[in-house]
């Protein structure tokens, strides 16, 4: 195995473990091609931080340019794994060749590197949220955090499974540590806010939110995230608030929307939040909209045989967001139903 630039021959989530400063932190900057120029390994790893749609794609292109330097370079397709990942939940491309790009990426880091956290790490994500997989998923996770307990989006993807399990203070305490272990990542910060939504306690996840979106005001998932979370914890205005700069920011967003019509319904707005159904048909008429947003929409709006029509379209296009089926608030009206139950038990997420 070709060892990885700047680590001594040492993998480096290997080297990580031991007392050497250069290869200590997550993607450390000794440990990419010795021909890359300090300057652009900042500006990638910036790029796949800032967690955009275009600064997802500059990441791939980062990556891709790494790879090509330095074809046995590990880290650079656990890199490329994630973005992909990533750039799914931008519907900049579809799920099964985002994510199945994902896996591929994900298991040739493993080959050149199985002692690597962060290939473990990216394997174990597409496995939890594409192929539900449960069980490989927790053993990939748990595999990462062993060989790094210190990688810290190891513990926060896993914050997320553990939650989708209904695992919840499992989940808090693997958010909570993420958050220790790396305090200036945003995405990281607002992830524990919302696990205080799957938690039942959303007032809970308020705090966080505010804290990532004072660390990015300019992040519409900040601002929508925040909005959900106050819709659920009963300060309406100020979620009404949130979510109007969440749409200024991307407007037309059906995510985004389907969070209004919420608000909307609950401040008795009824004939505006039902309008928000003929503007999805319309939209859907003119570009993709998600299932998973039309069946949020669906639930907010009580067209429950709606809701379980677009469900199941988001079943068969493998939409990530049904992973959380045990744990999302927006499914509480619902869950005595026998078509609920139904699904659950074809998720393989029965009890």
């Amino acid at each position: 195995m070709r060892a990885t630039a700047g680590c001594s021959g040492r993998s480096a989530s290997t080297a990580r473990a031991g007392t050497s400063s250069r290869c200590r932190t997550t993607w450390p900057e000794a440990s990419w091609p010795r021909s890359a120029p300090s300057s652009w390994t900042r500006r990638r790893w910036a790029r796949w931080n800032k967690r955009t749609g275009a600064d997802l794609l500059q990441a791939v292109q980062f990556f891709e340019q790494a790879i090509v330097e330095d074809p046995a370079f590990a880290l650079a397709y656990t890199g490329l794994a994630d973005s992909y990942a990533q750039y799914v939940d931008y519907r900049a491309m579809p799920v099964a060749e985002g994510l199945g790009r994902a896996r591929d990426e994900a298991r040739k880091a493993i080959a050149l590197d199985d002692t690597l956290a962060e290939a473990h790490t990216s394997l174990a994500w597409v496995l939890f949220i594409h192929d539900w997989d449960w069980e490989a998923a927790g053993r990939e996770f748990r595999r990462a955090i062993a060989l790094d307990p210190r990688y810290a989006s190891a513990r926060q993807w896993y914050s997320w499974y553990l939650a989708a399990m209904g695992r919840m203070s499992e989940s808090l305490v693997e958010g909570q540590r993420s958050v220790e272990l790396d305090p200036a990542s945003v995405s990281i910060r607002r992830s524990l806010g919302w696990l205080y939504y799957y938690a039942g306690t959303p007032h809970l996840g308020v705090p966080h939110l505010e804290r990532a979106l004072m660390m990015n005001p300019e992040s519409p998932d900040n601002h929508l995230l925040l909005g959900i979370l106050l819709t659920h914890a009963g300060r309406l205005e100020e979620a009404r608030g949130s979510i109007t700069t969440a749409l200024d920011l991307m407007p037309e967003d059906s995510h985004a929307l389907a969070a209004k019509a919420h608000v909307d319904l609950l401040q008795g707005h009824k004939a505006e939040a039902e309008a928000t159904w003929g503007w999805f048909e319309t939209m859907a008429r003119e570009r993709y909209v998600s299932p998973t947003d039309f069946a949020r929409l669906a639930l907010v709006l009580g067209r429950t045989d709606d809701a379980f029509e677009w469900l199941e379209r988001a079943r068969a296009a493998r939409r990530g967001w049904l992973a959380y089926l045990k744990v999302d608030l927006l499914f509480d009206p619902v869950r005595k139903d026998p078509r609920f139950a139904e699904l659950m038990r074809q998720m393989g997420l029965s009890d």
